[in-house]
């Protein structure tokens, strides 16, 4: 229950960006005489404080019987606080993000709670935390190769910064805690945790987050035989925190375009699997016609593998022409499929989160529906815990 005492009080939203909110409020006026319903409805479109009921005359007391707020927009997100004016003094009652399509919601007998763009309830994902915060995200992307071919904006500018494969050698190295990830600090005690994860594009896509665990460089894209890898202890950052691979995946990283007149199906890497058995072989069901920088070909496991602990060789078998290539190994953090241009998707987890381990290098990754350049944008909400 909400009460607005006569005189003093007004009840206010303040909105922390210029994003299209629809509010309605039911209330009602107690007096001596009786009981008077009434409502005020509008629109909010600026970063502002707004009062929404006004105080009222002397003897007149106001109970908020119903709240209901919109995030109207397609893809904006906003900080929604709800608070009591009392002669000056302001009390907070509410404070929530709202997505794109949700709608903060206070009645009488359940008191306040969120929906979803599809009308169910979900948790308040912005402060169940003292130690969390948000960690914002926006790459501008290149055109990408074709639909259903991964693409990773790396190189590209935005936030965070770029990433630099390097040139470590056909060996590699570990990626540990890069400049081009996303920038999460770890913990001084126990563990960093993304508790949710909301991303738009220009482009339909899957959009999604991969932490790189090693890289290499210095393949030659012409030669068709087998290439020595041996490659270096990947970081160790698999799905049981060491570097034996459990849920680590590898794949092709083009660094510079490629040439090769038609799609290749014939690419090929001998691996050692996360139970230590050696020979595994991998392969592609076929690597793209002259693939544009920035493309992830990931390599499919021997059936029964659960992931990839090290690289003995890789055969491309026919020649790419002119280019450049790394091998990565990565491991996927979070995906999101946003089926309609510029309208934000997300993911929410109910428990701790997906864990995020010391020396994470995120990187941002999308699997688009056309070869339109995609600025890529979103948020990723982190929080720490022992």
């Amino acid at each position: 229950m909400i009460i607005l005492a006569p005189t003093t009080d007004s009840l206010e939203i303040v909105t922390s960006a210029a994003v299209s909110l629809d509010y309605q409020i039911s209330y009602a006026e107690h007096t001596s005489t009786g009981v008077t319903a009434n409502q005020t409805a509008g629109n909010i479109s600026t970063a502002t404080t707004t009062t929404v009921i006004s105080t009222s005359g002397s003897g007149v007391t106001r109970q908020v019987r119903g709240i209901n707020i919109v995030n109207t927009t397609n893809f904006s997100v906003v900080t929604v606080t709800i608070q009591i004016d009392a002669s000056g003094t302001n009390t907070v009652i509410y404070k929530c993000m709202l997505n794109a399509g949700e709608s903060i919601n206070f009645t009488d007998g359940r008191g306040w709670h969120t929906l979803s763009d599809h009308g169910r309830s979900r948790e308040n994902v912005i402060y169940p935390y003292p130690e969390g915060y948000e960690v914002p995200i926006l790459k501008a992307g290149n055109a990408t190769e074709a639909a259903g071919v991964y693409y990773s904006p790396y190189a590209s500018t935005g936030f965070p910064d770029v990433w630099a494969p390097g040139t470590p050698g056909v060996g590699g190295r570990a990626v540990s805690n890069e400049v081009g990830g996303l920038q999460i600090s770890a913990p001084l005690t126990g563990y960093s945790y993304l508790e949710g994860f909301v991303a738009s594009a220009n482009v339909a896509a899957s959009l999604g987050l991969i932490d790189v665990l090693w890289v290499n460089s210095g393949l030659v894209v012409t030669t068709t035989t087998a290439q020595t890898v041996n490659s270096v202890a990947f970081a160790a950052r698999d799905l049981e925190e060491t570097s034996n691979g459990r849920g680590v995946e590898i794949g092709i990283l083009v660094t510079t375009a490629t040439t090769n007149a038609n799609a290749i199906t014939t690419v090929t890497a001998v691996y050692t699997n996360s139970d230590g058995i050696g020979t595994r072989n991998a392969s592609l069901l076929t690597f793209p016609q002259t693939c544009v920088a920035g493309s992830i070909i990931p390599f499919r496991y021997q059936e029964g593998d659960n992931g990839v602990r090290s690289i003995q060789t890789i055969t491309l078998g026919t020649s790419l022409v002119t280019g450049a290539i790394s091998l990565i190994a990565f491991r996927r953090v979070a995906t999101v499929g946003c089926y309609n241009t510029n309208s934000a998707a997300r993911v929410n987890w109910n428990d701790d989160g997906v864990r995020i381990l010391s020396g994470s290098t995120i990187l941002t990754f999308q699997i688009p529906t056309a070869t339109t350049a995609t600025t890529f944008q979103g948020t990723a909400y982190i929080h720490n815990m022992d």
